[in-house]
């Protein structure tokens, strides 16, 4: 009897042991799965950032390029714009028979006043010219606006006498 006894107390033992084992082996599973995704999730980040360190050196790097060409093409079309307001004179004269001394630059809201015949004694007419040089040929709302109130005639001549003009502030 003693020894269906101790043999029935060795099973609940080892029971005991068997779920205890199972217990700690379920939580060392756990934590190993864990400890891998940590580490997994560790070396994907590193990965992740490092892809993400080489898409942003080549986007930098294109992107300044791009930013310079556009510079070079721009600081290009100023320079055309600004020598073909120079060469613009001899073209015109050629083209609708304006003497360069007729031409006077301001340059902005238009290029050139001309007074066709003026430096020959004999004044035809008065142009105002704008000159594009570059892609475009549309001009600005202030070049539009210069260009509607021409054309509709608003245009009008003032002497301005300064002395008397001063005695007129007063």
């Amino acid at each position: 009897m003693f020894e269906w006894f101790f043999i029935f107390l060795l099973f609940i033992i080892l029971i005991i042991l068997f779920v205890e084992y199972s217990r700690l082996r379920g939580e060392m599973e756990e934590r190993a799965r864990r400890l891998f995704d940590e580490w997994r999730e560790r070396e994907l980040g590193k990965a992740a950032q490092e892809r993400a360190m080489i898409l942003f050196s080549e986007w930098k790097e294109m992107e300044e390029k791009r930013i310079r060409e556009d510079a070079i093409e721009r600081s290009t079309a100023t320079i055309l714009g600004r020598v073909g307001e120079h060469l613009a004179p001899i073209i015109i004269a050629s083209n609708y028979g304006i003497d360069p001394r007729d031409m006077r630059f301001i340059g902005t809201p238009i290029d050139f006043i001309a007074f066709k015949g003026l430096s020959e004694g004999v004044p035809e007419k008065i142009y105002f010219i704008e000159v594009k040089s570059g892609k475009t040929v549309s001009m600005t709302t202030r070049e539009r606006m210069v260009r509607d109130l021409v054309e509709a005639g608003k245009v009008e001549w003032l002497l301005i006498h300064l002395p008397t003009e001063m005695r007129m502030k007063k």
